[in-house]
């Protein structure tokens, strides 16, 4: 009996690689999307890159008082913004000569202006054709420009309440109570003294609740919907075997049908193993995703996802009458099982309606399972819930096929 049905998934597995469009749509093609999509949701990284957009800007302080340093120091702590300090004439050729996005002057009567609580005129130049880049350089400027003024209003009000104090009148000098006042105000602004948290609906980020991104994501979520079209697929041959009456002849032979049926199966089973491991072993070496501590937590998840998605091949074999039904329906289950079940994007991200549908994907546990290990480091333990709930689905979808398929 294990002769025959180790026999039969051997044949299986010689005709099913035999082919080269069959290495191409279950090797090349996972590895192109897991590029494509892990390319558009995070690259390789598997973390946030350190590394800021910032623009060009010079920047000509030509103020007779301090408030324009200040607010240079301000620009400059502004990460949006490369402060270039030159004189008017070097800032506007800068800009002329696209060294810098955008340049600003600051008057001589700068400081005197904003004590005076007056408007304030500052010339600033940029290229009107490059509105996208020129706009957040602009928003940086006004925003350094309105931190500065809210100083000098709270600087002001303390000047004035000093006044009426007579302070002054003891000796006190205005414009050095004035510039202690803006240090003090500054000093208040970067480390504001009294800080409210709101902690209604906080998500502290760690290893527990990680949410996947970039290669990490793609490169399981490939590996489950491409080895998903290629289990389901290998399990509907039943029918077109049945169609041609093979499994009559088969089932007249001195073969018990559990062989038969046991041989196709751990045929299909053993290809999506085999599937699954080269994309996993491609997907460390050519993409750098980190496939987890835990070899035996690995193991147990391919081999209960390609036993549940084999089984599920086998219910589809006994349900659908004809290849045509067998490859529409296989396709649209297999996509609407991805989508939902996380093999597109982290369902951390979508609704919560979708996360409780999701669960009734195979392909969710799965993902969950791989997320464990991937991006979580979690070991087997952590990972046999979603065996045993994949192990579920198996025996519910063998029953269903077991109990429906016919050999004619």
């Amino acid at each position: 009996m294990i002769r025959n049905t180790v026999d039969i998934m051997v044949h299986y597995l010689r005709l099913t690689y035999g082919e080269r469009t069959t290495l191409l749509f279950q090797l090349a093609m996972p590895l192109l999307f897991t590029f494509l999509i892990g390319q558009a949701t995070g690259g390789f990284s598997n973390t946030v890159s350190s590394t800021a957009v910032s623009w060009t800007i010079a920047v000509a302080n030509e103020d007779n008082g301090n408030l324009g340093a200040l607010l240079v120091e301000f620009l400059k702590t502004d990460p949006t913004l490369a402060v270039h300090e030159v004189d008017e004439t070097t800032a506007v050729a800068e800009v002329t000569a696209e060294n810098a996005v955008a340049a600003l002057v600051i008057p001589p009567d700068f400081s005197d202006t904003l004590w005076a609580d007056q408007t304030v005129s500052l010339s600033f130049y940029s290229d009107p054709q490059n509105i996208r880049t020129v706009q957040p350089v602009t928003q940086a400027v006004k925003g350094s420009i309105s931190q500065l003024d809210s100083l000098v209003k709270a600087a002001a009000v303390s000047t004035a309440a000093a006044a009426q104090l007579g302070l002054f009148e003891q000796g006190v000098d205005p414009q050095t109570y004035k510039e202690v006042a803006i240090s003090k105000a500054q000093k208040a602004w970067t480390t504001p003294p009294t800080a409210v948290q709101v902690n209604e609906d906080e998500i502290i980020l760690n290893e527990d609740n990680a949410i996947p991104d970039g290669i990490n994501q793609s490169s399981p979520g490939m590996m489950a919907m491409f080895a998903t079209f290629s289990m389901i697929g290998g399990a509907a041959v039943l029918i077109q075997e049945r169609q041609w009456g093979t499994l009559r002849r088969l089932a007249v032979m001195p073969i018990r049908k559990s062989s038969i049926i046991g041989g196709k199966l751990s045929g299909v089973v053993a290809a999506g193993i085999l599937q699954m491991f080269i994309l996993i072993l491609a997907g460390a070496l050519l993409f750098n995703v980190a496939w987890g501590h835990s070899p035996a937590a690995l193991a147990v998840m391919v081999v209960s996802f390609a036993v549940a998605m084999s089984a599920l091949g086998m219910m589809m074999a006994a349900l659908a009458r004809t290849m045509a039904q067998a490859n529409a329906l296989g396709t649209v289950l297999v996509l609407s099982m991805s989508a939902l079940g996380g093999a597109w994007w982290p369902l951390e991200i979508v609704p919560g309606w979708m996360q409780t549908v999701g669960r009734l994907s195979p392909i969710y546990w799965a993902m969950s399972g791989f997320h464990d290990i991937i991006t979580r480091s979690l070991s087997l333990t952590a990972i046999l819930p979603e065996a045993i709930v994949l192990w579920g689905f198996t025996a519910v979808f063998l029953a269903v096929g077991i109990w429906r398929f016919t050999y004619e």
